[in-house]
Formats: C-alpha cells, sequence, structure tokens
C-alpha cells in the first residue's frame, strides 16, 4: 500500500495478488490462475477534526478480501479450468465529532458482482448495499459506547433479494 499526503487529504492505493488453485487427482483436475484486486481510497480532513474517507475497489478473484465474503473468488467450468470472478465496490462515510464526547459517522456502501450463471448457479450474490448511522459517546479517553443503525439489501443472481434492519450497540475500552 503507498499513501500520499498533501495537507488535509490523504490519499492511498493498493494492489493484491494472489493465485488461485484447485486440485483433484480422482478427477484429473489440477487448474492455477491469478486473482488481483485494486483500490484506491482516501480521507479528507473537513473543519478541525470531522473527516470524510472513501474506498473504492476493483478485482477478479478477489474472493474473501472483498467484502467479508461476501464474493466467491472463481468457479471450476466443465473442462475442469478456473474462471476468476469479477467485483467492484466502494463506500464513503462522514464523521462528525458533535463535541469531545459525543461523534457520529454517516456510511454508504455498494458492491457488485459479475458472476457467470451457467456455472455459479442463480443463488450467489449479485449486488449488496448498506447505510450506517451511529453515535458513539466517549466519557473517557480509551473508552466508547456506541448506538448504531445498519439498514442493508442484497440481491442474488434470480432476482430474488431481501433486506436487514439492525440496531446494535457496542462497548469498547482501549488497552
Amino acid at each position: 500500500m503507498v499513501s500520499i499526503k498533501h495537507n488535509k487529504t490523504i490519499l492511498s492505493r493498493a494492489v493484491a495478488l494472489r493465485q488461485l488453485a484447485y486440485e483433484n487427482q480422482a478427477a484429473g483436475i489440477d487448474d492455477s490462475i491469478m486473482g488481483y484486486g485494486l483500490s484506491l481510497s482516501g480521507k479528507m480532513k473537513v473543519g478541525d477534526k470531522n473527516d470524510f474517507r472513501w474506498m473504492a475497489t476493483v478485482g477478479s478473484g478477489m474472493g474473501r478480501y472483498f467484502g467479508l465474503n461476501l464474493v466467491n473468488s472463481s468457479v471450476l467450468d466443465a473442462n475442469g479450468k478456473l474462471g476468476a470472478i469479477d467485483s467492484y465496490g466502494m463506500f464513503g462515510s462522514y464523521r462528525h465529532f458533535w463535541n469531545n464526547h459525543w461523534r457520529s459517522n454517516f456510511t454508504l456502501g455498494y458492491s457488485s458482482v459479475d458472476n457467470n450463471t451457467a456455472l455459479t448457479g442463480f443463488s450467489v450474490t449479485s449486488k449488496a448495499s448498506s447505510a450506517h448511522i451511529n453515535l458513539i459517546y466517549s466519557p473517557l479517553p480509551k473508552m466508547d459506547f456506541g448506538l448504531e443503525l445498519m439498514i442493508a439489501a442484497r440481491e442474488i443472481e434470480s432476482g430474488l433479494n431481501g433486506d436487514l434492519t439492525r440496531l446494535q450497540f457496542s462497548a469498547k475500552y482501549g488497552f
């Protein structure tokens, strides 16, 4: 990963390369391909304490390295050859400090996957999105209590979709 700093803005870029392999001696299958991911992210100060953070990622064969295993890395065709699965995603997040003890984050995210449904079937993720808003209270340095509302949606290749609404509480003490 490489970072570039300029006054109130930080830009970072990252590249991931990985080898994907499948071997099944009984079926006579032994194949491997390369997967990759490219990412560009940034953080821009807004005022004294607030900031806007973002990231955009694109790649092929990223699998578990993309969105907490939202996407498979590859698929095996009828000839025993691996094919990498393409995907991209992005998020943006604004962090606002209300005062010295209270802060909030407003975050939006989106992901899209280019599956070959003839090989993957129709029950794999096609796209997903989420929105988060939270309120965090820090009564002492290194101590946080938070409440977050998350609304998310996921669509699979068949066109079926679902949504999620979750309210969660957190408590953290950093040692």
